[in-house]
């Protein structure tokens, strides 16, 4: 049995609302003028081809985190995502809590890394920061907070050294990669016709109610 009930109504409805609110993304996105991210200041600690090792400056000296944090963010996003703006910072929160804070930096891949693997980045790059971030505090583990990719890495780790994390966290990390999709729920010609109609919907040329405009 079909677990969705579908219509053309109703998929040319989602498509026009989808439609406007994307438009109206673009139109705050256009107001918001230049963004400067990365309000902490960070020095490079460890670097190895592309990528680059950060340690930030801690904004308390008092009541320090005995235990450093050490960051690890996916491959193809930009890491600053985690300190945007002063008032937008994980970062900076967790320096402010006493936190002693690392990033791993990755770099922007280009042709020169076609041929590395996982078994480069989790057992090779990511167990070099890990074992810098420990050789510099003296500590057996330390704990590691993983973000995206970063966070399906940092599992692996995690299950391959147990004995140098302390604490694991994860944040909008895949890991059960065996989820059905909606194609596969629904069945590929129904997710065909579906994207034919959103296509449909929102091409140039069409006006709020989905209808062709003179």
């Amino acid at each position: 049995m079909n677990p969705f009930s579908l219509s053309p109504d109703r998929v040319l409805e989602e498509a026009v609302t989808f439609n406007k609110r994307l438009a109206s993304g673009f139109e705050t996105l256009s107001g918001l003028g230049d963004v400067e991210p990365g309000s902490c200041e960070k020095d490079a600690v460890y670097s190895e081809d592309k990528l680059v090792l950060y340690r930030y400056r801690p904004l308390r000296e008092d009541n320090r985190i005995g235990v450093p944090l050490l960051i690890t963010y996916a491959l193809v996003n930009r890491p600053y995502v985690v300190d945007l703006q002063p008032d937008r910072s994980l970062v900076r929160a967790m320096l402010e809590s006493g936190l002693d804070v690392y990033l791993i930096d990755w770099g922007y891949p280009d042709g020169a890394d076609r041929f590395l693997g996982l078994d480069d980045y989790i057992n090779g790059y990511l167990k070099r920061c890990v074992d810098h971030v420990r050789a510099a505090h003296e500590l057996d583990a330390i704990n590691l907070l993983g973000i995206c990719q970063g966070g399906t890495f940092s599992m692996c780790f995690a299950a391959l050294y147990p004995e140098r994390v302390r604490n694991l966290i994860t944040m909008v990390a895949p890991v059960d990669f065996q989820t059905r999709t909606i194609c596969s729920a629904i069945g590929p010609r129904t997710w065909m016709w579906i994207c034919w109609w959103i296509r449909w919907a929102t091409s140039p040329g069409k006006c709020s109610t989905g209808r062709i405009c003179p």
